[in-house]
C-alpha cells in the first residue's frame, strides 16, 4: 500500500503533469481559491452510483481575493494530512482503504467539495460499506492549468495552507453551532441520490438514519436544533415540485458554511 506521503507526492506529480497537457492549451484563466475542508467528528457515508463512489464535504475559501471554483474544478490535497477512507465488511471488519486514488473537485462553489473514486477499486474486497473522515487542518489546492494568468505560487500556497488555515480552523473546525449543524446535514445529504428525486423509501431511510445519529451525536442541542429545523423545512418543501431533498439540504448547508466563511474573512481583514 502506498503511504499518505507517497500519495501526496503522486498528487503533486499529477498536478505538474496536467500543467503541461496540451488539452488545456486553449484555456486562459486565473487559478481559483485554495480551500479548507472542514474536519469531521462523525464518519460520513460514501455512496456508489453509476460506477462512481463519492461523498460531499464542507469547505470554505481561504483566499477571498480569488474567484470561487466552478463545479468540477479539480483539486489536490496539500501535504500529508489526507482523507481517512475506511471500508466495513458485512462481518463488521474495518479495512483502511489508503491505497485508493481519490479525486477531489469543487461541488458547489467554495462551500462544498466532492471526493470520489471508481467503484471498481472495491471489487477485491467484496461487499462492504465505505465511510470517510476528515482530519483537522486539511487544505486543498487547485490543480494547475496551462496559460494561467494568475497561478497559485509557492508563496501563495504556503500562506494559505499555513497561517490562514490555522485561522480557519479556529473559526470553522472548532465551531460548535453552524459547522456541527452542517455536518449533521451532510449525514443526510450523503444518504440521498446525487441525481434525480429520492424515492419515498429512500427519504424515509435517510431520515431514520439521521434520527439515530441525532440521538447520539456529540454536538450541542443548539446545533442539533439548527439541523432539525432545516430537515423539517426541506422535508415539507420537497414532497412536490422540482426541488429535491438533497438540493434543499445542500442550499441550507451552504448558508451555514457561508456565514462561517464571512466570519473568517472579517477576522482576516481585522488582523485577528
Amino acid at each position: 500500500m502506498k503511504s499518505q506521503t507517497s500519495r501526496a507526492r503522486l498528487s503533486r506529480s499529477t498536478a505538474l503533469a496536467l500543467l503541461a497537457t496540451p488539452l488545456f492549451a486553449f484555456a486562459s484563466a486565473a487559478a481559483p481559491q485554495i480551500m479548507a475542508v472542514a474536519s469531521t467528528d462523525l464518519d460520513i457515508p460514501v455512496t456508489c452510483e453509476g460506477g462512481e463512489c463519492s461523498v460531499e464535504l464542507s469547505s470554505i475559501c481561504l483566499q477571498e481575493h480569488r474567484g470561487s471554483p466552478y463545479p468540477g474544478t479539480a483539486y489536490y490535497v496539500h501535504g500529508d494530512n489526507n482523507f481517512q477512507l475506511t471500508g466495513v465488511t458485512d462481518a463488521g471488519q474495518e479495512i483502511k482503504l489508503s491505497s485508493i486514488d481519490l479525486k477531489v473537485e469543487a461541488a458547489r462553489g467554495h462551500n462544498a467539495v466532492k471526493v470520489a473514486f471508481n467503484e471498481t477499486a472495491l471489487r477485491k474486497y467484496g461487499p462492504m460499506s465505505v465511510k470517510i473522515s476528515v482530519p483537522k487542518d486539511m487544505s486543498i489546492v487547485p490543480l494547475p492549468i496551462a496559460n494561467d494568468v494568475n497561478p497559485q505560487t509557492e508563496a501563495d500556497i504556503e500562506l494559505a495552507t499555513g497561517p490562514l488555515r490555522q485561522l480557519a480552523s479556529s473559526i470553522v473546525d472548532d465551531d460548535v453551532q453552524k459547522r456541527d449543524a452542517a455536518e449533521l446535514l451532510n449525514q443526510t445529504i450523503n444518504r440521498l441520490p446525487w441525481r434525480g428525486r429520492a424515492t419515498d423509501g429512500e427519504r424515509l431511510a435517510a431520515e431514520a438514519e439521521y434520527r439515530e445519529i441525532l440521538a447520539t451525536a456529540p454536538f450541542s442541542q443548539r446545533a442539533k436544533a439548527n439541523a432539525d429545523a432545516v430537515m423539517k423545512e426541506c422535508a415539507t418543501r420537497t414532497y412536490a415540485g422540482s426541488l429535491t431533498l438533497r438540493q434543499c439540504l445542500g442550499s441550507w448547508h451552504d448558508r451555514l458554511i457561508g456565514k462561517l466563511n464571512t466570519k473568517y474573512w472579517s477576522q482576516l481583514k481585522s488582523g485577528s
